[in-house]
């Protein structure tokens, strides 16, 4: 399966390394950061379990977020998804509160207070997921628009807005201003589409060096194609023939799940800077070891499921498992758990990237 470092490479433009070769190249030098074999086996084992009642496994039929906004046709959701994903990035705190917002009766955190704020934007008439909208948005407007329940704001917010203006001038001038432009272009290609994001857009420019060679992760590029083919059930605008080649999203959550199941294993000297709340720099190897780790543990995880399954049914799986459902498994099981897993740390990395 093709991943977008051949396509883009083929495509004659310059050669995007490959995410999955990345975490790979990664893992076999990481001297912070080890995968368990035995955690492996183990987390296989657990997710083949849950595979019927916890939804792990492809998407049946289209998945609706309960705080997208209700009414929106195609085009738009659309273009709901693609200002998620274009700020979708930083939200941890230093502090034991967090950015929090209220919507719905409730009070939401993490990614979620970031859509729940968005959300209360266009119940209030602000149709803040259109470009026209969010590229001429002043830094007030967009302040206005994060007001928290806590004193903690959301994190970045000029870098956040900036992201927003180079995403509205870039479709306007690529994409005929449209979201959905953008997405049939990628031909029902998912790593074409991050490759179009990529090349055209700085903000998912997710690289790094390690080992003095360029490596890539690619989280919202990616997570944007998978988002598109869960929320319309794979058909349509979500039709892409390619959705198994995606990776998971290396973010801070998902190692931290990775760590709770014994997949991941951190050496005692990053485990005591992390939970001392060091923050780990943009770039450095330390932070490229684990999300590479992430990256090729998913992988290892998925392949595992799959061969448990044939050695002890004497068929593949019925259910087609991709990296993609893993990933939001894992995410939705690190927030569920988050209480339980409090003995391992994220790492906190300031960035536009997760």
């Amino acid at each position: 399966m093709e991943d977008v470092g051949s396509i883009i490479g083929r495509a004659g433009k310059p050669s995007i390394p490959s995410v999955l070769m990345s975490a790979k190249f990664i893992v076999s030098r990481a001297q912070h950061v080890t995968i368990s074999q035995d955690g492996v086996m183990q987390t296989a084992r657990k997710l083949l379990g849950n595979m019927e009642n916890e939804g792990v496994g492809s998407v049946k039929g289209a998945y609706v977020d309960p705080l997208e906004p209700p009414g929106l046709n195609k085009e738009e959701v659309l273009e709901w998804l693609f200002l998620l994903d274009t700020l979708n990035f930083c939200f941890w705190s230093d502090s034991p509160a967090l950015f929090t917002v209220r919507h719905q009766d409730r009070l939401w955190t993490g990614f979620r207070s970031m859509c729940a704020a968005l959300a209360r934007a266009v119940q209030a008439g602000l149709p803040v997921y259109r470009p026209s909208v969010y590229g001429s948005m002043t830094l007030e407007q967009f302040r206005g628009i994060f007001q928290s329940e806590t004193d903690v704001p959301i994190p970045l917010l000029e870098r956040r807005l900036r992201n927003l203006h180079e995403a509205a001038a870039v479709l306007n001038e690529k994409f005929g201003g449209s979201v959905s432009e953008l997405v049939q272009q990628s031909r029902n290609s998912a790593q074409r589409l991050v490759s179009l994001l990529v090349h055209n857009f700085s903000s998912f420019h997710d690289f790094s060096t390690y080992h003095g060679r360029k490596v890539s992760f690619l989280k919202r590029a990616q997570i944007f194609a998978a988002d598109v083919w869960a929320r319309f059930g794979g058909e349509g605008y979500g039709e892409f023939h390619d959705i198994d080649s995606l990776t998971m999203f290396a973010d801070y959550r998902v190692p931290q799940c990775l760590q709770y199941l014994g997949v991941l294993v951190y050496e005692e000297g990053l485990l005591k800077r992390l939970r001392e709340g060091e923050h780990l720099e943009p770039g450095c190897a330390e932070e490229a070891e684990i999300r590479g780790s992430s990256i090729w543990a998913v992988e290892l995880v998925k392949e595992k499921m799959k061969e448990i399954h044939l050695q002890e049914n004497g068929s593949p799986l019925l259910v087609s498992v991709n990296s993609v459902t893993l990933d939001y498994y894992l995410w939705n099981y690190a927030k569920l758990h988050s209480e339980r897993m409090s003995h391992c740390p994220i790492h906190r990395t300031l960035t536009v990237f997760y």
